[in-house]
């Protein structure tokens, strides 16, 4: 019997996953009596679009899959491939998934944005094998001060093995299966659950090269677009609007980038589950059109509006006429009036900075707006008026 087969995502931390499974299967062996040329589990270290045989025949026949859960491999077609034909296997097994519980094994190995919900089964009352302290296991592989801790994880993980595939003995997939038409759940779902996420509007109230021509005299931070605004160079010279979109799929949400004079029609019908990030250069209050953009946008001020206003050390112009500008940009948005709110950052002076702050208020601005959007409003409810700007932090 093949008691397990461990899945995870190329290229992560090899050496600590190689060194996870020699001591699972020792554990295992131990257990069972077994003899020391029986194999016990099979390592997953295939890559690619490479399916060899011994892979194929131990997905098909292994009676636990146990699963080191990252972002990695929830972005990873070949690992989630090879989930559903597991998971395809549990539903198929005339004694449903009652008599398979506990076969399909997720481990948290690195929490980075991912949570149990991304790898949830519906179906299957999937139970996922948490660590004695709930750390990450590749952190707790990794420190000395932990080698209880993970001893005793290999033991609980071990007896689980052992006591699900003794209690019920899973039925070997049909042959042929092939890796190639093998659904991906994680890919599905992710599609599925496009239209419920957030989305984060991006707008940038900058001018363009032109626009500021007749107002400063550094125009290096400028270009044709009013996109085109890169105000960290030259430490950073890609433009703040793609950086913005960067920090905002590193939070694994979707990302547009809109023009300022789309953005008051937008609060006025609402944005519900949907974020709105406005980047403004500290002097878009002296650009006729923008000016007035800006005190629009005040005036219907809503929660999920996260407002974050650079301000590089390099740029000596700005700096010179700091406090002027931004008291101008105060103006425009006469509800923050607190400082501590996470989502209206001013003086943000690094790129470094400016990702933390964003992510901060894309954070918080998910709070609120799932606040606002739960308990769902009753058929026939009337929507409610406008908001008093909240002032508190996250």
């Amino acid at each position: 019997m093949l008691y397990f087969f461990l899945s995870y995502a190329s290229d992560e931390d090899d050496i600590f996953i190689h060194r996870l499974f020699e001591d699972l299967s020792a554990e295992i062996a131990r257990r069972i009596g077994a003899e020391p040329q029986q194999v016990v589990g099979y390592l997953d270290d295939s890559k690619g679009g490479n399916w060899p045989a011994d892979a194929r025949a131990a997905l098909s026949t292994s009676q636990t899959f146990v699963a080191l859960c990252s972002s990695r491999y929830l972005a990873s077609d070949r690992c989630g491939r090879r989930w559903g034909i597991f998971v395809d296997r549990i539903h198929k097994d005339d004694a449903g998934a009652a008599g398979a519980a506990g076969a399909l094994i997720p481990v948290l190995w690195a929490a980075d944005g991912v949570t149990e919900s991304d790898f949830h089964e519906p179906d299957l009352g999937v139970r996922p094998h948490r660590t004695p302290h709930g750390d990450d296991l590749r952190v707790m592989m990794r420190l000395r001060s932990h080698r209880a801790a993970y001893a005793a994880f290999v033991a609980s993980l071990a007896h689980r093995v052992v006591e699900t595939a003794h209690a019920h003995r899973l039925p070997p997939a049909p042959p042929g299966i092939d890796l190639d038409t093998a659904v991906n759940p994680f890919e599905q779902r992710r599609r599925r659950g496009e239209d419920e996420q957030s989305k984060v509007y991006v707008v940038v109230a900058a001018g363009t090269r032109e626009q500021m021509g007749a107002i400063r005299n550094d125009l290096r931070f400028y270009g044709r677009r009013r996109e085109d605004w890169a105000p960290y160079q030259p430490v950073a010279a890609q433009s703040l609007a793609a950086r913005a979109c960067g920090v905002v799929s590193g939070r694994r949400l979707r990302s547009e980038v809109v023009p300022i004079e789309s953005v008051p029609e937008r609060l006025r019908q609402g944005l519900r589950r949907d974020i709105l990030v406005l980047l403004v250069d500290a002097w878009a209050t002296r650009v006729g059109d923008l000016e007035r953009a800006l005190r629009e946008i005040g005036m219907r001020d809503d929660e999920t509006v996260a407002v974050l206003m650079p301000a590089s050390p390099d740029d000596g112009e700005t700096s010179a006429r700091q406090g002027e500008l931004r008291g101008e940009v105060l103006k425009s948005f006469p509800g923050r009036s607190s400082w501590h709110d996470a989502l209206f950052r001013i003086g943000v002076d690094s790129p470094d900075d400016f990702d933390t702050d964003l992510s901060v208020a894309i954070a918080a601005a998910q709070r609120r707006a799932s606040r606002r959007t739960w308990p769902p409003p009753r058929p026939g409810a009337a929507r409610p008026g406008a908001r008093r700007p909240v002032l508190e932090g996250p």
